[in-house]
């Protein structure tokens, strides 16, 4: 299968895209927030030269089966992100979500997460898995909109910036 075309996907009224150049202005308002640097890897501050990169990043590790998605309800402004990753479990990947604190509420997340695991499926995974802060209760019921269920597994600690997460793993067959 080839990588140089774009890729999408369509479902649950939302339109998945990849990242475009054209993006970064959104993206620098959607992702330089407090909450985001809490909550996710993102560089901080989320600027136009961390979106420029991260929009050419994910290009680059598309090859390696990860997907990054731009969240629309059309095809053009992107409301947030939601991403695919192989992990080193077989046939399991890793999702990853977020939206920008002007579109939350419609539940942007749940749909985009719901739309990829058909996705998902396609590209040979049997079960999707999100890892969750314990203490962020809006993520935990985006996973539950989305069907997954809390994992009894050892949490993940992940020490971010300057925050330690304590993760618990959700699970959901593909």
């Amino acid at each position: 299968m080839s990588i140089s075309k774009p890729v999408t996907v369509t479902a649950e009224g939302l339109l998945l895209r990849e990242w475009r150049a054209a993006d970064v202005p959104v993206m620098v308002t959607l992702f330089d927030t407090a909450e985001m640097e809490r909550w996710t890897p993102l560089a901080h501050p989320f600027d136009a030269e961390a979106a420029t990169a991260y929009v050419q990043r994910a290009h680059n590790i598309r090859a390696d089966g990860v997907f990054q998605f731009a969240i629309t309800e059309g095809g053009d402004e992107p409301l947030g992100e939601v991403l695919i990753v192989p992990t080193d479990i077989a046939g399991t990947c890793e999702l990853a979500y977020a939206v920008g604190a002007q579109y939350r509420g419609k539940q942007l997340a749940a749909r985009a997460v719901r739309a990829l695991l058909p996705f998902a499926r396609t590209r040979g995974f049997s079960e999707a898995r999100l890892l969750i802060a314990v203490d962020n209760a809006p993520s935990q019921r985006v996973a539950m909109a989305a069907g997954f269920v809390r994992t009894d597994l050892p949490l993940v600690r992940k020490e971010r910036k300057t925050y330690v997460l304590d993760l618990a793993t959700w699970t959901t067959p593909v």
